[in-house]
C-alpha cells in the first residue's frame, strides 16, 4: 500500500517505522500527483495497510483517497450572493453536492476536484 507525505519530505521520524516498508520515493519538488489529487513530497510504500489512526499521526495519505473542496453558497431573499470555499476531505469518491432550504436564504454545498475549480466557482457566485 502507497501512503504519500503532502506535509514534508520522507525522512526518518516522518513514517510509521515497520518491517514492512518496501520502498520509500521523495521527489525533487513537491509534485501534483493524480493518485491523491494533490501536491505531495514524496510516497512510502508498505506491504500491509497502516491504521487510519498512524497515517493521520504522520499526515500520510493513502493512494486512492482524493482531496476535494466545498464550495458554500448562500442566496439571499433579498438578493443578496455569498460563496467561499468552506471545508476540503479526502475520499475515494467525489461527495455529493446538498443544498437547504433555510427562512431567508437557500444554502447549496457543490465539491470540486481542485481548488482552482472550487475558487473559479466562487467568483463567478459573487459576479452574478
Amino acid at each position: 500500500m502507497r501512503y504519500y507525505s503532502t506535509q514534508r519530505p520522507v525522512t526518518l521520524g516522518s513514517y510509521p517505522c515497520k518491517d514492512s516498508v518496501i520502498e520509500i520515493h521523495n521527489f525533487d519538488n513537491r509534485t501534483f500527483c493524480e493518485e491523491i489529487g494533490a501536491e505531495s513530497w514524496g510516497y512510502i510504500e508498505y506491504n500491509c495497510e497502516l491504521s487510519e489512526k498512524e497515517a493521520a499521526e504522520y499526515e500520510l495519505v493513502p493512494e486512492g483517497l482524493k482531496t476535494f473542496w466545498a464550495v458554500t453558497t448562500s442566496f439571499y431573499d433579498d438578493g443578496r450572493v455569498t460563496a467561499y470555499v468552506a471545508d476540503k476531505k479526502q475520499a475515494a469518491a467525489k461527495p455529493e453536492n446538498t443544498s437547504k432550504i433555510l427562512p431567508g436564504r437557500d444554502v447549496y454545498t457543490d465539491w470540486f476536484a481542485s481548488y482552482k475549480e472550487a475558487r473559479e466557482f466562487v467568483n463567478e457566485a459573487i459576479n452574478c
